[in-house]
């Protein structure tokens, strides 16, 4: 379960926007708040989508099939297949 008690001052808007959330929802104020915090501070997993953007971003050069599965070999192993 919880165990440290945090005090945080939130504006009357801030207060209400969770309140309605928490009310949509049928879960505590308290709950919200930190399914919020640790949306902000956990790493999300990414989308397969933004997965393969980033890897085109990089614009690596790509050899023929047989090229990188003899690389993948090499680095895997430490040494020539």
């Amino acid at each position: 379960m919880h165990s440290e008690r945090t005090q945080v001052l939130l504006t009357p808007d801030q207060r209400h926007r969770l309140e309605r959330i928490a009310a949509r929802e049928g879960r505590s104020l308290g709950a919200v708040i930190r399914d919020a915090v640790d949306a902000y501070t956990l790493p999300r997993a990414r989308s397969p989508h933004e997965v393969l953007s980033s890897l085109f971003a990089l614009e690596a050069p790509v050899a023929d099939w047989e090229q990188m599965k003899r690389e993948i070999i090499e680095g895997a192993i430490g040494e020539r297949p």
